[in-house]
């Protein structure tokens, strides 16, 4: 069967082989030299898409839905500055190990250095953020390009899950000459219909099949009272608490591990306030993935004591220069290889420190009367949603240090950027149907509001932090020293956010109370649609709150023995 020109062929083709390949969901920005790929993508009955207006909203819809789905998701863009857009999606997805599947359509090579319109050179521009990339040169009526169209998507599915390296984004610049519309005659520009077949192998198998085995146990000889440490990596939560289980090892859970709705240490933050107490000093540590946002981490992870980094992946997480073995294996059966702890000391040292912390914290938030960032975490916990999507800042930090929920918590902490929140969260819902919320402070809100330009914005409530600006700064020594501090690193905003939700469709109630608060995000949620929650914070109390809180902390851990 003929095709009507030989854009709308290599489109078809592409669309085809992605969806053979177990892709089924695209993020499109509208364009013109990326019409043929757009129209392909929504014709494909086994493809669904979505539309976003802003190119670096678009690829963080996907970034969104990839980290929660860890299958690869499509983000399309047309030539020219649209597809530089892509770039802090892109370097996300690589620290993250995410695989996202950058399209980028491109004028003909013989458009290139002479001044038209929308050109620039796109192959390479994300350079070594991506795992792969291939430039596509335009179809040409006399040229049957079938297998080679089909081949490199099938590379690119490939490199993204991690064949050849580990997973993370790659990148296909497709080249096309108009008509870009299913059509041999545009009106403006003629094509000769393209004579080749398009189809792929028979009944719907993908061209290239891809397999990779996942590497086996690391062999370490470590004896005594050795604990866990769980970041975010490419593990299997509920393996790697059986085995800590059976072996006696505490784990230290980070939000973002997935471990927190089994027996962890979640106060790890307060209990070392003050450096690590001699009750709960381990004979090793092993880190599982990028340990998260709480710098007093640190102080476990540089004792003078063998530090572990296990990765399947091989990834090399180890800011600090502490770790004294590197390997790359899978986390549960290394575990497992270790052994037994000899005996319950460490385990039970650190589990009685969690209790007392935990009920410390707990109390010193209920008779906290002003709202803060560590409450409105503490309040998320009561809230039964499938995910936490948690912005970068204090929000991970108070979700970190005060949420112990059962939901699966996501944060883009590979390059921990403000930008693409409100984006990550919306792709992040359409892969679950058990609700999502997602938590931020009001700059994060504020940047990515060209997010909620979608054609759909799905099931998410959004509760936001608003502290008049970049509240963190106070924390930081900029504070103290920088001239202009307030207009230079706070940078008042004025902008109301309920206005700004409903201008963009969504439903807006503010929530002063903590006690309420996760009353209010349950409804909203049980209601669907999408929804803005606003928390008023004033910095002063949030800042005095966060003070109280450490010396809550610091009168715990004198009391352990």
């Amino acid at each position: 069967m003929t095709q009507p020109n030989p854009s709308t062929a290599q489109a078809r083709v592409i669309a085809d082989e992605l969806h053979r390949q177990g892709v089924d969901y695209a993020v499109i920005s509208p364009g013109s030299r990326s019409a043929a790929l757009a129209i392909a993508f929504e014709d494909h009955p086994g493809m669904t898409t979505r539309v976003v207006t802003d190119e670096r909203s678009a690829a963080f819809h996907a970034l969104g839905r990839a980290r929660v789905s860890r299958r690869p998701v499509v983000v399309l863009a047309t030539s020219g500055t649209a597809v530089a857009n892509h770039l802090p999606a892109v370097v996300e997805a690589d620290l993250s190990l995410i695989p996202l599947i950058a399209i980028s359509a491109d004028r003909p090579p013989d458009l290139l250095h002479v001044g038209a319109n929308q050109t620039m050179d796109q192959p390479g521009i994300f350079g070594g953020r991506v795992r792969w990339s291939c430039s596509i040169p335009p179809a040409e009526h006399g040229v049957d390009s079938n297998g080679y169209w089909r081949s490199s998507v099938s590379q690119a599915v490939a490199r993204a899950l991690g064949h050849g390296a580990c997973p993370g984004p790659v990148h296909l610049n497709v080249a096309f000459r108009e008509p870009t519309v299913p059509v041999p005659d545009d009106g403006r520009t003629r094509a000769e219909p393209y004579p080749f077949s398009i189809e792929g192998r028979r009944d719907g198998a993908p061209w290239q099949t891809h397999r990779r085995s996942g590497p086996g146990k690391g062999d370490l000889d470590l004896r005594g009272g050795g604990l866990i440490v769980a970041g975010e990596g490419d593990f299997d939560p509920v393996a790697v608490a059986a085995v800590a289980a059976r072996m006696g090892r505490p784990v230290l859970a980070t939000a973002t591990s997935g471990l927190r709705s089994f027996d962890s240490i979640t106060t790890y933050h307060h209990l070392l306030v003050e450096g690590v107490p001699s009750s709960l000093r381990p004979d090793f540590v092993v880190t599982l993935g990028r340990i998260g946002p709480s710098d007093r981490l640190g102080a476990l992870t540089s004792l003078p004591v063998p530090q572990v980094q296990v990765d399947p992946w091989g990834a090399w997480q180890d800011p600090r220069r502490h770790s004294t073995h590197m390997i790359q294996a899978d986390p549960s059966l290394t575990l497992e290889a270790i052994g037994p702890a000899p005996d319950a000391r460490v385990l039970d040292a650190w589990r009685a420190a969690d209790t007392a912390m935990r009920s410390a914290l707990a109390e010193r938030l209920a008779s906290d009367e002003p709202a803060s960032g560590p409450a409105v975490a503490r309040a998320l916990t009561s809230v039964d949603c499938h995910i936490l999507v948690v912005g970068s800042s204090m929000p991970i930090r108070d979700v970190d240090g005060h949420f112990t929920g059962g939901a699966r918590v996501i944060s883009n902490r590979g390059a921990s950027g403000i930008d693409g929140f409100v984006s990550t969260a919306i792709g992040a819902a359409t892969a679950t149907s058990g609700g999502t919320v997602a938590f931020c402070g009001d700059l994060s809100f504020i940047h990515d509001s060209t997010g909620l330009v979608s054609d759909e914005i799905g099931d998410v409530v959004f509760v936001v932090v608003d502290n008049g600006g970049g509240g963190l700064f106070d924390l930081l020594p900029q504070s103290e020293h920088a001239p202009a501090f307030e207009r230079l690193f706070i940078a008042p905003h004025g902008v109301d956010l309920h206005r700004l939700a409903v201008a963009y469709g969504l439903e807006a109630v503010t929530v002063a109370e903590m006690d309420g608060l996760a009353t209010v995000v349950s409804d909203l949620m049980e209601e669907g649609g999408g929804h803005l929650v606003v928390v008023p914070v004033e910095r002063e109390d949030d800042l005095k709150t966060r003070r109280s809180l450490d010396d809550t902390a610091r009168a715990v851990c004198a009391g352990l023995s």
